[in-house]
Formats: C-alpha cells, sequence, structure tokens
C-alpha cells in the first residue's frame, strides 16, 4: 500500500463528508492503482457523525473512540493503523484538489532527504493562507499572546509569498505527507499535546531526525479552517492553553513561566468575549 489518509473527526459531520468526497473525486487513477487508505478515527462525536459517514463505508475505515482523546491521540492510533509507506495527516476541514496528492508523492519519491511535505492552503475565496512557519523562540511566544504579531514577521514567516517550493522548519498538519518509517523511527505525536502545539513539536522531532520538511507549491488543498475549535468549551480551551504553555516550558524551561500570567489572562478574555 503506498499513501493512508488518516482524518481525526470531532462534531464535523458535514466537513469531513466533503472532504472524503473530494479525495475519491479527485484521487487519480494511478494512486488508486497503487491502493489507498482512508482511515477515519472519530474522537466522540455527538452529532451523529460516525451513522452519517456510514455512506462511505465501502471506502474507508471508520475507527469509533467513545470520548473524545484529543487529536494527538486520535491521531496516533490512526498512525499506527496505517499501512501506507506513506501517511497524510489530513484536517477534515479540507477539500483536496486535483492531483494534491500526486505532485506529494511524486515529490516524496523523488526527494530522499524529505521526511515531510505539505502544500499551499487556500481560503474558500481562493486566497492562500499562512501555513509555514519557523519554529518560536520564546520571545516570538510573548509577542503571539500578546497579540503583537506585527513583531513576528520572521517566526511568521509573513514575507513569504508561497509561490515557490522551499524548506521550511515547520508546517501545519491540516495536510502534513510523512514517510512512515520516518514516524515509527521518531514517534507520532507526543499525546501530552491533545490539541495545540502537537504539529510544532512534531517537526522538530523530524528535523531532529535529520530529514527535511518540505512545501511544495504546485500541490493545494481549500482549508476552512479552525472549524473544531470554534466549537470549543471552556475545559477544551483551558486544555489548549496548557499545550502552550507546555511546549515552552519543554523547550525553554523555568523562563516560561513568564508566559503563564499572559495565557491565563488571554484565557479569560477568551471565554469573557466568547460568552
Amino acid at each position: 500500500m503506498i499513501l493512508s489518509i488518516v482524518i481525526v473527526n470531532w462534531n464535523g459531520k458535514e466537513l469531513t463528508k466533503n472532504c472524503i468526497r473530494s479525495i475519491l473525486e479527485t484521487c487519480p487513477d494511478e494512486i488508486k492503482d497503487l491502493n489507498f487508505e482512508i482511515i477515519v478515527i472519530d474522537n466522540g462525536s455527538y452529532d451523529g457523525s460516525a451513522e452519517h459517514l456510514n455512506i462511505f463505508s465501502d471506502s474507508i475505515r471508520l475507527i469509533k473512540n467513545n470520548s473524545n482523546m484529543g487529536y494527538a491521540s486520535a491521531c496516533n492510533r490512526g498512525m499506527r493503523e496505517a499501512k501506507g509507506k506513506y501517511v497524510l495527516l489530513l484536517g477534515n476541514d479540507t477539500i483536496v484538489m486535483d492531483q494534491a496528492l500526486q505532485k506529494c508523492l511524486k515529490f516524496l519519491d523523488e526527494k530522499q532527504d524529505c521526511g515531510a511535505v505539505g502544500c499551499r492552503l487556500l481560503n474558500p475565496d481562493g486566497s492562500v493562507q499562512n501555513n509555514c512557519k519557523k519554529f518560536p523562540t520564546l520571545l516570538n511566544g510573548f509577542y503571539t499572546y500578546l497579540s503583537l504579531d506585527r513583531l513576528n514577521h520572521d517566526y511568521d514567516m509573513s514575507r513569504f509569498r508561497y509561490d515557490k517550493t522551499i524548506e521550511v522548519e515547520q508546517i501545519s498538519t491540516s495536510f502534513l505527507m510523512v514517510r512512515k518509517d520516518l514516524l515509527e523511527k521518531i514517534g507520532y505525536f507526543d499525546k501530552s499535546y491533545k490539541i495545540l502545539y502537537n504539529d510544532v513539536d512534531l517537526c522538530k522531532r523530524i528535523w531532529v531526525s535529520g530529514k527535511k520538511i518540505y512545501f511544495l507549491h504546485t500541490a493545494e488543498v481549500i482549508h476552512y479552517g479552525s472549524q473544531s475549535t470554534k466549537k470549543a468549551g471552556f475545559r477544551e480551551r483551558k486544555i489548549m492553553y496548557s499545550d502552550i504553555y507546555r511546549y515552552y516550558r519543554n523547550n525553554f524551561g523555568l523562563r516560561a513561566v513568564m508566559l503563564l500570567p499572559i495565557l491565563t489572562l488571554r484565557l479569560a478574555l477568551t471565554l469573557t468575549f466568547k460568552n
């Protein structure tokens, strides 16, 4: 098997249905001949997702979790079950465009130093999303969570026009195709990051292993973005901010304690304005 596509769903039955349909409709015949699989992990949804996705029972493997295990743990379950040479982590809020899978597979086949590849993410109106970043410094964390993004140009790669293929430090796991043998070597997502920063941590471990990550500008998917997190209540948002702090604490030690008051205030303000 050449490719395993892993999709996590949480109360997003329509988005997930459209994502799966886009794969089946645009997947090149060459890939179909090589055999691929779609693994959908339903993360304890209560919107009838599991029943709704039964229309694809002949095309997908549906794994049902009894509760919301978090994105990282759910993805890990899918990646461990994957049989493909390559594993595609795909957001359920994406629409796969024609030839995107084929182009990324070809790139990985030809670029042996490449451990993982991502592609251009497009908004529904066709504009390009910024999905590439450098690894954050502690100062970048302060700028980000004080809403001083104008000072984060280098970290955000805001001057990159997404018009050429380049090496990147980290890229969104809304679409990230990774070598399965590399995942087995470095481990999957660190499940202590339940919602956020698991992707940053994974990208860092890919680089530490000696493999590179590339952004491939010729492959595209539509990405609606943050649909699950928009539905998040207090419990989920508290987990998100715990993930943020965990990343900075793991990478910058006790100095990260200085971020705690900012993250606590931001969480409080987010919940206040949400309500």
